[in-house]
């Protein structure tokens, strides 16, 4: 089977191995590239791996939206500036599908509601790789789907950068 160059196909024994890779090295970077894993895009998710309204591994309810931010951010870059005075438990950017860019948002999970409202108090605005990041509790439906707002407001943000 022919695979463009820069792609490949890992099978995994279980869902639940799936995610843990893709967890681990979504936007890891490999030889000064940044690299994306996910599910095969023509191929249902295998049978045992998480539902779509659980949130990923490590997140939590008690999440922050972060927006405006710069493309060249990755996880790790927004898990280093949250963590040098607080401690998050997952965070995670997202990226135009389209254009494989950063979307211009992400989220990042804390163990409770006091530690994301210290968060969000103390760094609102701050910079991060040049540019002023916005925060704001991220806002869930009951089910634990994304609020319909919030879900048009990315939609909006990827539109403005295409």
């Amino acid at each position: 089977m022919y695979w463009p160059l820069g792609q490949t196909l890992w099978t995994m024994s279980s869902g639940e191995e799936a995610q843990a890779a893709i967890d681990k090295l979504d936007a890891y970077e490999l030889s000064g590239r940044i690299i994306r894993v996910e599910f095969a895009k023509r191929f249902k998710k295998p049978p045992g791996a998480p539902p779509p309204s659980t949130p990923p591994r490590g997140e939590t309810r008690h999440k922050l939206y972060v927006s405006n931010l710069a493309w060249k951010v990755r996880s790790t870059q927004l898990r280093e500036f949250f963590s040098a005075n607080h401690n998050p438990v997952s965070t995670r950017v997202f990226f135009d599908n389209a254009s494989g860019r950063v979307a211009g948002y992400g989220f990042v999970s804390f163990d409770t509601k006091e530690e994301a409202e210290a968060a969000l108090s103390a760094l609102d605005g701050k910079e991060l790789m040049g540019r002023p990041i916005r925060l704001k509790f991220s806002e869930r439906d009951a089910d634990g789907s994304e609020n319909k707002e919030e879900t048009h407001q990315h939609r909006k943000i990827l539109k403005s950068h295409r």
